[in-house]
């Protein structure tokens, strides 16, 4: 569920007035700074895409797509990649199926070792050890079978315990094989998807001109970078969910009032979050720091500190106390974009 947080006017992100002039700016000449047009961005997307084959529904973009296009683009290739993925959970649960039966394969084998054993000492203690019969106190199974090649007569009893660990083995192998085939085959398929993803979200993020729009009211960038928070850290039951724009503050402290910037809760209560809680708000700024250049974060603010990226190589820095443990961004962490 998404829910609003608390007001919040007197957010910190809301006050920092950043130093340096922002590259994704809209008054930026066309083709300033490192961000091109968006015609430039399209050709060399379509470029590498020319590499991956595409299925017959996606048709190749037009060579300079509209942000609507892509933003459709974007969401079908999202279905696809949710699609890989439950297909991949499928062949994981496939795999984990093949090892338990490779492990029943080899309690199988074991007993069977265990009884031609058995059937070992009885013949030894009925009259001697018959020498088709000393092989199976051998420890490895393998080196059992290689054995029973060369022994030229073994009764009927025994060749069925030899058999039956020739089988054992076999399952186990050919079970464990195409297990891991198939997941390599699917893991393929989701690193080739997940590039062609990457590609039109980098284009979401470079497009130029951006307007509030939506059931958020946030821009284009801003809820394609929501949008891939959520899928890959979820929103936690009891966190205070994800809240975005809020016309709190005015146009000039702030990029909520502009549709820039979300929140990410990870606690609902104002109160200082768990360890667990603490964990998940770091996993969130990390990725967002990891992913900022490619989807157009401009900073990250979480417990008390400030990554801008517009800021090169400085870091996380303080912040000054605001005053709670809301203002100070302990229970949530904050993204702004370009």
């Amino acid at each position: 569920m998404e829910s609003e947080r608390p007001d919040r006017a007197n957010d910190f992100a809301d006050f920092w007035a950043p130093d340096p002039p922002c590259p994704r700016d809209l008054d930026d000449p066309p083709g300033a700074g490192r961000r091109g047009t968006a015609a430039a961005l399209a050709a060399a997307v379509l470029a590498a895409c020319s590499l991956v084959s595409l299925p017959s529904s996606a048709a190749p973009l037009p060579a300079d797509p509209s942000l609507s296009e892509l933003r459709g683009r974007a969401d079908g290739l999202s279905d696809e990649y949710r699609g890989e993925l439950n297909d991949m959970n499928a062949v994981i649960e496939e795999a984990e199926a093949a090892e338990e039966r490779a492990d029943s394969t080899r309690e199988e084998v074991r007993d069977a070792q265990k009884q031609v054993r058995q059937l070992a000492v009885a013949s030894y203690t009925g009259g001697g050890l018959d020498p088709a019969l000393a092989m199976f106190v051998e420890d490895d199974p393998q080196a059992i079978i290689d054995q029973a090649q060369l022994v030229g007569h073994l009764s009927a009893t025994n060749q069925d315990k030899v058999d039956q660990l020739e089988q054992a083995i076999e399952r186990d192998e050919k079970a464990q094989q195409n297990a891991e085939e198939k997941v390599d085959e699917v893991e393929k398929d989701l690193d080739e998807l997940e590039d062609r993803r990457a590609d039109v979200q980098k284009m979401i993020a470079d497009y130029p001109v951006q307007e509030m729009q939506g059931p958020y009211n946030i821009t284009p960038r801003t809820e394609q970078m929501r949008k891939l928070v959520i899928e890959k850290f979820g929103e936690s039951p009891g966190t205070g969910g994800v809240g975005c724009y809020r016309p709190d503050g005015g146009w000039v402290v702030g990029e909520h009032p502009k549709g820039r910037a979300c929140d990410f809760m990870v606690d609902a209560n104002g109160q200082m979050p768990s360890s667990d809680q603490v964990k998940r708000g770091q996993r969130i700024a990390d990725w967002a720091q990891e992913n900022a250049d490619r989807l157009g974060i401009m900073y990250i603010i979480y417990r008390q500190e400030i990554w801008d990226i517009r800021r090169g190589g400085e870091g996380w820095r303080p912040m000054e106390d605001r005053g709670s443990i809301t203002e100070n961004h302990y229970d949530h962490v904050h993204i702004s974009m370009f």
